[in-house]
């Protein structure tokens, strides 16, 4: 038996359309997968990247040791955990009194030679942006135009770190050149 469309008696009820509406429900179901996929996509990036800060939520814990050759003094990162990006520390230099002297971002320094004009210099050993074991503060007194040119001697001074997104200290050690 086939049933007749009333408006067009002369044609099946099954073939009124071109055809068209499964390629229509693919097409619609195809953007669909397009558009989910692009969501999961952009959730997931947002999941794994936490920012310039990274993703740490609490301030590291480290331990660092300082040793001398003449004026110039090196404080090296012996552990730190979790490692975190130069971007995201804050580093201090306080004299005798606790008054600070120079400061700056960990990558404001990041990666200077002497005599370019910084006290304080950082070097990355492993060349990964973040602070890591093996890795050194630089600093040398009396560096032509920075702060510390007029200053010939830091025994005494304190070494100080602070984590920039909580506002927590790393590290402290009064004085920590002796």
């Amino acid at each position: 038996m086939i049933f007749r469309n009333p408006e067009n008696a002369d044609k099946a009820l099954d073939s009124t359309g071109k055809g068209l509406g499964f390629l229509k429900i693919i097409a619609i179901l195809g953007v669909i997968m397009i558009l989910f996929s692009i969501l999961i996509g952009v959730i997931l990036y947002n999941m794994t990247w936490g920012g310039p800060y990274g993703t740490v939520k609490n301030a590291p814990t480290s331990s660092l040791i300082a040793s001398v050759d003449g004026s110039n003094w090196t404080v090296q990162i012996v552990k730190i955990n979790p490692q975190v990006s130069i971007n995201s520390v804050h580093w201090y230099l306080l004299d005798v009194q606790g008054n600070t002297k120079t400061d700056g971002l960990v990558s404001d320094v990041y990666g200077y030679e002497l005599g370019e004009g910084k006290a304080v210099r950082f070097v990355d050993k492993d060349f990964n942006g973040k602070l890591s074991p093996g890795d050194k503060f630089k600093l040398h007194p009396s560096e032509p135009n920075s702060d510390l040119q007029d200053i010939d001697n830091i025994s005494g001074f304190s070494f100080r770190l602070k984590f920039e997104p909580t506002g927590d200290v790393m590290h402290i050690n009064d004085p920590l050149f002796e």
